[in-house]
């Protein structure tokens, strides 16, 4: 055993150095994770979904399910984040929320029901917008089951709308093109008489 131990002790010698390396890499890993923590902070957004699910329920008109609802409102929040509005832009004489905003389109469009005859969805989608998408996308969008899933209903609007506001349109102006001719003549009206409801609701449910 001790002409062993003589044999190859100069790798064991090795060994020590090596493992001082990797607890430095460990700790050096561990501390780079925790000072880059903040930079990612995360927000809790559930308070927003409860408020949206609290709304839908209060909503007579809707039939979505308790599952549905919550579908919805996590998809609203989750795209929220993804639209800016034009400096400016107001509702009414309320501030644009985006949450509240893709709520109010959706209550506008289709009356939070889930199947209408008016088009596909939710946000009651055109078969003309759709074919348009795939065409300037390139995806083929299933008209039987992918179509009718919220978050990709926002995906697809919010990539459009996007498009429209960079080019200058004001919210409303980029709303009008994305529907075109699917569009009641007053709607965006009732849109704005929409949100400024849910505003005035989530105001009400805020109070302490």
């Amino acid at each position: 055993m001790k002409k062993i131990l003589l044999k190859y002790r100069h790798g064991f010698l090795l060994i020590f150095p090596l493992l001082l390396v990797i607890f430095s890499y460990r700790e050096a890993n561990t501390r780079f994770s925790y000072d880059l923590s903040r930079f990612y902070e995360k927000t809790d957004h559930s308070k927003e979904e409860t408020v949206i699910v609290s709304y839908l329920t209060s909503n007579e008109s809707s039939k979505l399910s308790h599952r549905r609802k919550r579908e919805l409102a996590r998809a609203i929040v989750r795209f929220s984040q993804k639209l800016q509005l034009p400096d400016g832009t107001m509702f009414g004489e309320y501030p644009p929320i985006p949450t509240l905003f893709l709520l109010a389109w959706a209550k506008t469009r289709s009356d939070l029901q889930p199947n209408l005859t008016k088009g596909y969805g939710i946000l009651a989608l055109s078969e003309i917008f759709v074919r348009e998408f795939e065409l300037s996308s390139g995806v083929k969008i299933n008209r039987d089951y992918d179509i009718h899933i919220d978050s990709i209903q926002f995906k697809m609007v919010l990539l459009k709308l996007k498009e429209y506001l960079a080019e200058g349109k004001s919210a409303k102006e980029a709303y009008r093109k994305l529907y075109g001719t699917n569009l009641s003549a007053n709607e965006w009206e009732i849109l704005i008489s929409n949100y400024k409801k849910i505003y005035e609701y989530v105001i009400s449910e805020s109070k302490p």
